[in-house]
């Protein structure tokens, strides 16, 4: 079930309302059954994996926290000495549940999503030895598995360190990974405080109730109205490289770059907005990305959930910045080569996670010095251009025509100026082009800073106006038939990012 439908607003519209019906201590079941229904729309084998992959988890999670209160008893009557020692004996007894746990949670990640690519890069070592080829499994993987196997990394590495504690009920565990609204596509929740809120009672909250359908308006506009609008050109220029030349390449390469930045943004405010009509929030995703002056900021501005676990995860336990600036610099580049198999088990996507890895290296060995010393603008310009740059990487899967198109996008070698399908598509898409540059700005926040600020004079002035009491509602109206409008007419055209 996807959620740019009216099965999911309908599924969405029960779902809340048997809710916040039904007694406040059997509503995490209400979202278990949700979480079941939806899931199982993409496949019941589907199903079946999530389920079993998490009852792994669960009796993971029972063994080290046995282990952690056998340890808290046994320190109570502990001198300092004893008390190392039985820590280090415990961990290392919880460590090995830990590793088991992570076998289970990684192979089948990697089953799914990298058996083929290994496949066919091993075939290729093998064509130049034996003639013996192996047949690829193609393997469908289940839908949101990228998200959801992180969820559960981070839940037995949080149980590991003793940050959380287990869940007790295999279901309200399982009520945590199959929570509707982010299970697809995020972002990236971690049990604690999100498993936390989740199975609190919640009361109706209608001011909760109206942002959250008024993120989901938004959400919709953004997707169908201005990302869906320039997907087809994007698609056909990149598909049918050789068929173009000059700068309808770098065009693109910024189209592109708004488009992805909607279509992820535009889910991520119809899965907020879903959730909040629930009662529970789930962290921000974006934060003005494009708005950055370096490649750090980017990063910490962008699908901030799956920033901060390769962080908190990998970076930290790797080392960091703790061991030398050597080992920092491997450490970056070993978090985005992985950031980049993660989005897909492909070369192009390697070489997007190489890309960026590179890019902070050079930051956080002098150039990011310089950058601030700079104007803002400066820096705006010079992350957007690189931006671009990765994004082309992204989506041009065919990395043997990666090369002459991003020589073609820049004008190496014997390209025009200006060809007429660019000057065709700039002068037609005039209006959208804005529209796509104008969605891109989050205006919450400029008014967040506003109401916060030396200002909030003039935020209380336009907050309590007449006119904009007025035009509000009639704003999240004339999205909301907008957006559907072109939903009513459009074939069905996934979210970029369901793909992982």
């Amino acid at each position: 079930m996807s959620v740019v439908s009216y099965s999911f607003l309908l599924f969405l519209l029960i779902v809340c309302m048997v809710y916040y019906i039904v007694p406040k201590k059997w509503q995490w079941v209400v979202l278990l059954a949700a979480g079941i229904v939806f899931y199982a729309g993409a496949g019941v084998s589907y199903l079946a994996v999530v389920g079993l992959t998490a009852l792994v988890v669960y009796g993971c999670s029972l063994l080290m926290q046995k282990n952690l209160d056998q340890q808290e008893e046994l320190l109570k009557d502990a001198d300092r000495k004893a008390a190392r020692k039985i820590k280090n004996e415990m961990k290392h007894k919880r460590k090995r549940v830990l590793v088991a746990g992570l076998i289970v949670v990684i192979g089948i990640l990697v089953l799914f999503k990298g058996s083929d690519f290994l496949i066919e890069n091993l075939n290729v070592l093998l064509s130049h030895t034996v003639h013996t080829q192996i047949s690829a499994w193609k393997l469908i993987a289940p839908l949101g598995i990228s998200f959801y196997s992180f969820m559960m990394i981070a839940y037995l590495v949080d149980l590991y360190h003793g940050k959380i504690s287990a869940q007790k009920n295999f279901l309200k565990y399982l009520t945590y990974v199959l929570y509707f609204p982010h299970i697809t596509q995020g972002p990236i929740g971690r049990y604690d405080p999100l498993g936390t809120e989740m199975f609190a009672e919640h009361r109706f909250d209608y001011d909760m109730f109206r942002k959250g359908i008024w993120l989901m308006i938004w959400g919709y506009f953004k997707k169908l109205v201005i990302a869906d609008r320039v997907a087809p050109f994007v698609t056909t220029v990149i598909k049918n490289a050789p068929d173009y030349s000059g700068p309808i390449f770098l065009l693109v390469g910024v189209v592109y770059s708004i488009q992805i930045y909607c279509d992820f943004s535009g889910c991520m405010d119809i899965v907020r907005g879903s959730s909040e009509c629930l009662g529970i929030r789930l962290k921000e995703n974006f934060r003005r990305p494009y708005f950055s002056r370096n490649m750090p900021e980017f990063w910490r501005r962008w699908h901030i959930s799956l920033s901060s676990w390769f962080r908190e995860y990998v970076y930290i336990p790797l080392g960091g910045n703790r061991k030398g600036l050597v080992r920092q610099l491997f450490n970056i580049m070993v978090v985005w080569m992985l950031t980049g198999l993660w989005h897909g088990a492909n070369w192009n996507f390697v070489l997007w996670g190489v890309y960026y890895g590179v890019l902070l290296m050079i930051e956080k060995l002098f150039l990011l010095k310089w950058l601030d010393k700079l104007p803002n603008w400066i820096g705006h310009i010079y992350s957007m251009f690189l931006v671009v740059i990765g994004w082309t990487i992204f989506a041009q899967t065919d990395i043997h025509q990666l090369g002459e198109y991003l020589k073609t996008m820049f004008g190496i070698g014997h390209v025009a100026v200006a060809d007429s399908d660019f000057l065709y598509f700039l002068g037609s898409n005039a209006v959208l082009l804005v529209a796509l540059i104008a969605a891109s700005i989050d205006y919450r926040v400029w008014m967040r800073r506003l109401k916060q600020g030396k200002d909030a004079t003039v935020y209380d002035a336009i907050a309590t106006s007449k006119g904009w009491t007025i035009a509000k509602p009639v704003l999240m109206v004339v999205f909301l038939l907008v957006s559907f409008a072109f939903l009513v007419g459009d074939s069905y055209n996934p979210f970029l990012y369901f793909r992982f």
